[in-house]
């Protein structure tokens, strides 16, 4: 049966089921589904980088109050998230491959558990931007959001899709959902599949 994983933990990328997935022809993706914070620094990133905007600085903080902010409040739970979150903009921005504009930028994520927001989440984002000759600019993002309601399409589109890959015979880690996830899994190595033709 195709999985999608919507939680940052690793349930579909051990190796062993990886294999096992390729092997029985059954498409999987994840992790995490990308909802409030890192879904903004996936649509404002590609912005600035298509802008050739450097960045000096971006910080990033959650406030909400349901059971996600309380698990997350704990130190050691909210590791996979904040390396998630951090890896977003290396990954879009590639400081490599320009790094006049991304080299060394400070990057900050804070999750905040405060009970009587509930499910509604608050997302604040200071960005610090330089321009043409280096000149300082400011981007803030005041992103008032409830989970649930962004996580809910995702499901059933997840589920479309994976169908539409079983049908075509895909198999193991499907990298063309990565837009549902944070960080997404990727293949180790090549997956073969074969091509879905107009008579599948």
């Amino acid at each position: 049966m195709p999985y999608a994983n919507g939680a940052p933990q690793i349930s579909v990328e051990v190796p062993a089921l990886v294999a096992l997935a390729r092997e029985l022809k059954v498409p999987i993706a994840g992790k995490d589904f990308k909802t409030g914070q890192t879904l903004m620094k996936t649509i404002i990133a590609p912005g600035i980088k298509a802008r050739m905007l450097g960045l000096h600085g971006w910080f990033s903080t959650n406030i909400l109050g349901n059971r996600d902010g309380e698990v997350l409040d704990d130190p050691e739970s909210f590791r996979s998230k904040e390396v998630s979150k951090l890896g977003v903009l290396e990954y879009i921005l590639q400081p490599d491959k320009y790094p006049d504009l991304y080299k060394d930028f400070y990057h900050k994520v804070r999750i905040n558990y405060y009970p009587p927001r509930g499910d509604n989440k608050e997302g604040w984002d200071n960005l610090d931007i330089f321009g043409w000759l280096g000149y300082p600019m400011q981007i803030k993002i005041d992103f008032l959001c409830r989970d649930s309601i962004l996580a809910a399409p995702i499901g059933p589109r997840l589920a479309l899709f994976l169908d539409l890959a079983a049908r075509c015979e895909m198999r193991g880690i499907q990298e063309w959902l990565s837009f549902y996830f944070k960080p997404p899994s990727t293949p180790r190595r090549s997956i073969p599949s074969t091509i879905c033709s107009s008579s599948s």
